[in-house]
């Protein structure tokens, strides 16, 4: 279920989402074909109902931080149990790599989705459903894909009209829930040259946040995401606003960072931010150690169950642990679970904020073993981190996705405070510039070694923006952002001084 609270007046807009969560049987979007889930209670999901179509039709939908399109499975969908029946009794083996293209080369084997526990699209059914029989094609990183087309209809989230909305109708789909991506509209699965599959023209479209400002619903498209602790069955996501309850300390802003930046220069399509350092901080014998200090993108992602670093992070922070790399997990394994007393902290440097995890955070046991929820990035990942719910829980997040930033603070869980909420309209209330915002992520380095120390007050300490003749991409693009707000907000004062004049004179 999901409960939905629109703030529309003239003082405020934004729209609160508490959505539930369940666990699945199936891997989280993005976590990777060969990784085993250690989880013992499988993998999160967080779930939010739609109604489409006319007459309406219910649909969950899986909240997705780390893609930009909402799509939906047919009902004709040849994976799900129900269309099992439709299996033709033999079929020709299709060659490697490749995926059906009819009903009729999908064997019975496969035919085993509990698509009816997320609820499946009947298109026929729908007397508004308008199809732009544009293909519609997004792929995984677990190797899961929707194949099918793009359309229209009308879409509802507890009452609040968000028709016009394009989204992706999937003939064909390996995965049993719909998604909706919150993502950047660059990584949409009509533009981005990663998923788009054929040769039809690129386009962006406005998607889900974008629409929520269309209709008048937020001001900014900004959201909060707020996960809560595992044992909370409930998280909430904030479009168009921060709520001040949710987290403690303060709030810091950070800009993203284009880990594309040789395919794509100038482009951000990601939700990533500069990690610039990472360490260990023991709080019973005052002791910090830096384990990293290369700065790597991080990219913040809700569809994934774990977090993943690179193979040589992952090596120092096992050796740190005493623990080593499960070869059949790619998770790092340790000889036993630390105790409850355990103060240790994980504490991750983006651009000098420092955000402490406690150590205990990442253990879980299974099978009598104890593992951190801390794997090895898949090659194709890239050499950055990836951040899924192992992390996202533990922080309140702001997206900003106008000024491409983000804000993050420690998350308050299960607060017994009131709401506090405040509508962003142009900066985030109450967050300040990050430390080191301009200290970012430009270009990978294959330095290993660890230099310099992020627990030094020289890794916190501000730092000015840097010339323009040697500033990444990113800086540049900040600086642009600051200097264009200042200008409108100068023309503002000046055309209003003009109009006082004239209404005088």
């Amino acid at each position: 279920m999901l409960f939905l609270v629109p703030f529309l007046s003239v003082a405020q807009a934004y729209v609160a989402l508490d959505f539930e969560k369940s666990h699945g049987d199936d891997l989280v979007k993005r976590d990777v074909q060969d990784v085993k889930l250690i989880n013992s209670q499988k993998a999160m999901l967080y779930n939010i109902q739609l109604s489409v179509g006319t007459p309406p039709q219910n649909i969950t939908a899986q909240l997705d931080t780390g893609s930009s399109d909402l799509w939906f499975p047919d009902s004709t969908n040849p994976y799900c149990k129900a269309n099992k029946k439709q299996a033709p009794k033999s079929i020709a083996s299709l060659d490697a790599g490749t995926r059906p293209t009819s009903p009729a080369q999908v064997p019975k084997s496969l035919r085993n989705l509990d698509c009816a526990e997320f609820g499946l699209f009947n298109s026929s059914a729908s007397t508004t459903f308008n199809s732009n029989k544009t293909e519609f094609f997004i792929s995984y990183l677990d190797s899961s894909y929707a194949e099918g087309v793009w359309a229209t209809d009308n879409l509802y989230l507890n009452g609040l009209n968000i028709s016009g909305l394009n989204f992706g109708l999937a003939y064909f789909s390996n995965s049993s829930n719909s998604v909706l991506g919150v993502g950047l509209t660059p990584l949409e699965a009509s533009y981005d040259t990663d998923i788009k599959q054929d040769d039809s023209p690129r386009f962006q479209y406005p998607n889900f946040p974008q629409i929520l400002k269309q209709k008048g619903a937020i001001s900014k498209v900004t959201y909060s995401l707020y996960l809560n602790d595992t044992k909370s069955k409930y998280g909430q996501i904030l479009f168009g606003g921060v709520d001040h309850s949710k987290y403690v300390g303060q709030l810091y802003t950070i800009p993203l960072v284009n880990s594309k930046y040789q395919k794509s220069p100038g482009v951000i399509a990601d939700l990533e931010v500069t990690l610039n350092g990472l360490g260990i901080r023991d709080n019973t014998t005052n002791t910090n150690t830096t384990l990293y200090t290369q700065k790597l993108p991080a990219l913040f992602d809700s569809g994934t169950s774990y977090s993943y670093v690179p193979y040589t992070m992952a090596q120092v922070i096992a050796s740190q642990v005493n623990g080593t790399i499960d070869n059949k997990t790619e998770a790092i394994r340790l000889p036993k679970c630390p105790s409850k007393k355990d103060t240790r902290e994980v504490v991750f440097n983006f651009n000098g904020v420092e955000i402490a995890i406690p150590l205990k955070q990442f253990y879980q046991k299974k099978s009598g073993k104890c593992y951190l929820d801390l794997m090895v990035a898949p090659p194709n990942n890239g050499p950055g981190l990836l951040l899924g719910d192992t992390f996202l829980r533990q922080v309140y997040t702001v997206f900003d996705l106008e000024a491409q930033e983000l804000s993050i603070a420690r998350a308050n869980f299960n607060s017994s405070l009131p709401a506090d909420v405040e509508e962003i309209k142009s900066t985030v209330p109450s967050a300040i510039k990050a430390p080191q915002y301009y200290n970012t992520f430009s270009a990978y380095d294959n330095a290993t070694q660890v230099v310099g120390n992020i627990f030094d007050a020289t890794a916190t300490a501000s730092m000015a923006p840097k010339n323009q003749s040697n500033s990444s991409n990113l800086s540049r693009r900040a600086l642009n952002y600051e200097n264009n707000s200042a200008r409108s907000s100068t023309l503002s004062i000046v055309l209003v001084l003009a109009a006082i004049t004239t209404l005088f004179m």
